[in-house]
C-alpha cells in the first residue's frame, strides 16, 4: 500500500510539475533575479541590419495573396530586407502567384522533400546578416522585423523568437479554440520567463530569427526543425 501511495504522489507532482510546478518555479527565479539585477537597458531602434525573409509554403494558393500584402507592408527598410519564398512541390497556384511581384524572390523544384530541406536549400541563398523564418499561414505585425532584430545589438544574442497568438476567423467561440488560445498564452509566458532567465532554448517556427552565421543544416529526418535550429544556438552559447 505504501508504494502504491508513494508511485501516486510520485505521478501526481510529475504532471504537476510539467504543467503547473514549473511555470511556478520559473515565475518565483525570475523575480527574485529582478531584485538583485538592475533594469535592462532599453533596446536601441537604430540598429537596423540586413534581413532576409524566408517563408516556407506548399499549396498556399488560397491565402498566398493576402499573405504577399502582408509581407509588403512590414515597416523594416526595403533596400535591408530581402524577401524569399521557397514553394518546393506546389501543384496549385502559389508559384504562378508569387511570381507576379518581381521584388519576390522565388525558390521552386517539383519534387517536395519537406520543409527541413526546404529551409536547407534556401539557406544556401542568404548572405544577410539576420534571417527571419516564417510560415506561410502566419500574418505578421508590421513593425515585427525590427522588433525582432532590435535584440541582436547585443552581439550575445543569437536567436530571437516571435510571439505566437491565435486569430479566430469563424467568428465563433467554443471552448476547443479557446483552450488553444489559453494554452499558448502560458507558452508564451513561460518563454518570457525563460528568455529573462537564460534558459529558453526553443522557438516557434512560425516566426523566428537568427543570425545567418549560426545557422547549420538541419537533418532531413528532423520533424521539429525550429526547436534544432534555436537549440543548437543555445549550445554554442
Amino acid at each position: 500500500m505504501l508504494l502504491l501511495k508513494s508511485f501516486f504522489w510520485l505521478s501526481f507532482f510529475i504532471v504537476f510539475y510539467s504543467y503547473i510546478g514549473y511555470g511556478i518555479l520559473i515565475w518565483t527565479l525570475v523575480n527574485i533575479k529582478r531584485i538583485f539585477t538592475k533594469n535592462q537597458p532599453e533596446l536601441p531602434g537604430s540598429y537596423l541590419p540586413t534581413v532576409t525573409l524566408i517563408t516556407a509554403v506548399y499549396n498556399e494558393a488560397s491565402i498566398i495573396q493576402k499573405k504577399i500584402e502582408n509581407t509588403f507592408a512590414l515597416s523594416y527598410p526595403k533596400e535591408k530586407l530581402r524577401i524569399l519564398f521557397i514553394a518546393d512541390g506546389s501543384t496549385d497556384e502559389t508559384v504562378d502567384i508569387l511570381h507576379k511581384y518581381p521584388s519576390v524572390e522565388v525558390l521552386y523544384q517539383p519534387v517536395r522533400e519537406g520543409k527541413v530541406a526546404a529551409i536547407n536549400r534556401a539557406m544556401q541563398y542568404v548572405n544577410s546578416e539576420i534571417v527571419v523564418f516564417c510560415d506561410g499561414n502566419t500574418f505578421l505585425n508590421i513593425p515585427c522585423i525590427e522588433y525582432l532584430v532590435r535584440h541582436f545589438a547585443d552581439k550575445k544574442v543569437g536567436a530571437v523568437a516571435g510571439e505566437k497568438k491565435i486569430i479566430d476567423t469563424s467568428g465563433d467561440t467554443n471552448v476547443a479554440g479557446e483552450g488553444e488560445g489559453l494554452y499558448w498564452k502560458y507558452e508564451s509566458f513561460l518563454k518570457r520567463m525563460d528568455s529573462e532567465f537564460y534558459t529558453v532554448v526553443g522557438a516557434a517556427g512560425e516566426l523566428f530569427s537568427i543570425r545567418t552565421a549560426l545557422y547549420h543544416p538541419v537533418d532531413k529526418n528532423i520533424l521539429l526543425d525550429d526547436f534544432m535550429i534555436s537549440l543548437r544556438i543555445c549550445m554554442e552559447g
